[in-house]
């Protein structure tokens, strides 16, 4: 009987620990090797759309003719730039490299102007709507 209680409630103590433990999730707990994976393999399959979204981002902002050569230079540089981690993710996909993490070493959370940094996944091209309607009430 006294074996029995022990036993009962080691189990219960080892349940609990276990129901906390789940509870308790840190900071990057997304970032895995999975998602290093798919990281890596979108880098290398859109990657080159960071010729078209530097010619978009470039062209509103400073007109047609910065747009061109913005989009020669930087949006050449940006690709062969996503490319590389693009490769560098793949490759190293099953190891936690950056700082012993799986967190992309090019992504930055707290910077907040997107033309400098890098997303981490690589810019959506073509028309995306946020938004489930697409008119007011009242047309």
């Amino acid at each position: 009987m006294k074996k029995r209680l022990s036993l009962t409630l080691l189990a219960g103590l080892v349940l609990g620990g276990l129901v906390m433990a789940d509870i308790q999730s840190p900071p990057g707990h997304h970032f895995n090797w999975s998602r290093k994976l798919s990281r890596g393999l979108a880098n290398l399959a859109y990657g080159a759309s960071e010729i078209i979204n530097v010619w978009d981002r470039s062209n509103r902002s400073d007109g047609a003719h910065a747009a061109a050569s913005d989009m020669v230079v930087e949006g050449t540089k940006r690709t062969i730039v996503r490319l590389g981690y693009g490769v560098y993710e793949v490759v190293t996909f099953p190891f936690p490299t950056y700082k012993c993490t799986y967190r992309p070493p090019y992504y930055r959370k707290e910077q907040l102007d997107p033309w400098w940094g890098y997303s981490e996944f690589s810019p959506q091209v073509g028309f995306i709507s946020q938004v489930d309607y697409s008119r007011t009430q009242g047309w």
